[in-house]
């Protein structure tokens, strides 16, 4: 035919012949060379995992490349970190994180050569901030050891900041610290790794208060019944603040208030004495001790004194004879 199509199977220099007769039987040959070109390949590449960090080993893969006129034959790869390798598929770990430019060579069986070159991000591992304490259950008395159990997988810690939730802040590894006064605090380790990442971690310790020390002591030592005895509470303490109660019960239905007080028992026996007192947070401490009430002692020699009047009285009437005597 006057027009005719066709395909090369492959690349490469084909002499075509195109020849003609016409209608007196003459026959003409005209022959021209005709270059038929290789189509390149394309080099495509994807990873796993899409989002690394520099603790996977990151699996490359060049499935997405081909050659439309024939196959490819060699994948070469440099990783972008100074290490290359070869094969459709790599594996690779990057000791730092950063941004790396990959680059996947292929070469196909006509020995044509196409290169692509991908970016990726490899992230840092963040740390991992974790504390404790000690004692568990600490007061307001307490010098707290505050422990850091925080680890930096692909990295050290640069930086440890404490801070107490109450308006002071720390810093180290492991720090003590001591609250003013009980309460509920909210206790923040913040740290850094090598690679300026940041974490927090917050945790609420609970600082209890120590209860205040009831001790009184009462004079006289011995008490009688229906005297007046003198109560002591100004022995008695608060180690972390003030006591602001004292409250007595003397177990025959009364009640005072009061570092000192007094109080008479109508009846000898034995009494139970209470003191309670509050402290400034509320907390109170009671003790309870029992005293002996003696009864009242008689007036020395009255019945004494009162033989020797009689006597004399009986010596005056017999001098004067008054009475008996005047017989």
């Amino acid at each position: 035919g006057s027009t005719v199509t066709h395909r090369f199977l492959d690349d490469g220099t084909y002499n075509v012949t195109l020849i003609i007769t016409d209608d007196d039987g003459v026959t003409v040959t005209k022959t021209k060379s005709i270059m038929v070109a290789n189509v390149p390949p394309v080099a495509d590449f994807v990873w796993n995992p899409s989002n690394p960090t520099d603790l996977d080993e990151i699996i490359f893969d060049a499935y997405p490349s081909y050659d439309s006129d024939g196959k490819i034959v060699k994948w070469e790869w440099d990783l972008g970190d100074g290490n290359k390798s070869s094969g459709r598929i790599v594996r690779h770990s990057y000791a730092v994180n950063g941004l790396y430019k990959v680059k996947l060579t292929v070469v196909d069986d006509d020995g044509v050569t196409v290169t692509k070159t991908k970016s990726i991000m490899v992230a840092n591992v963040p740390p991992v901030a974790n504390f404790t304490w000690n004692p568990s259950n600490p007061t307001d008395l307490d010098e707290i050891s505050f422990i850091s159990k925080s680890y930096d997988s692909d990295g050290i810690i640069v930086n440890y900041t404490w801070q107490f939730g109450d308006n002071t802040t720390a810093y180290g590894k492991n720090v003590t610290h001591r609250f003013t006064d009980n309460g509920t605090y909210n206790v923040t380790l913040i740290i850094t790794d090598d690679d300026g990442s940041t974490v927090t971690m917050t945790k609420s310790i609970t600082v209890a208060n120590i209860k205040p020390k009831a001790i009184f002591t009462f004079t006289p030592t011995h008490p009688q019944e229906k005297k007046k005895i003198k109560f002591d509470a100004s022995m008695s303490y608060d180690r972390d603040g003030s006591i602001v109660n004292y409250t007595w019960h003397f177990d025959d239905g009364t009640t005072a208030y009061g570092v000192i007080v007094y109080h008479k028992f109508a009846k000898k026996g034995v009494y139970d004495v209470n003191l309670t007192v509050t402290d400034n947070d509320g907390a109170t401490n009671s003790i309870v001790s029992a005293i002996e009430i003696k009864e009242k002692e008689k007036t020395p020699g009255f019945g004494f004194a009162i033989i020797i009047l009689a006597i004399a009285m009986l010596a005056v009437m017999r001098r004067y004879r008054i009475g008996i005597w005047r017989m």
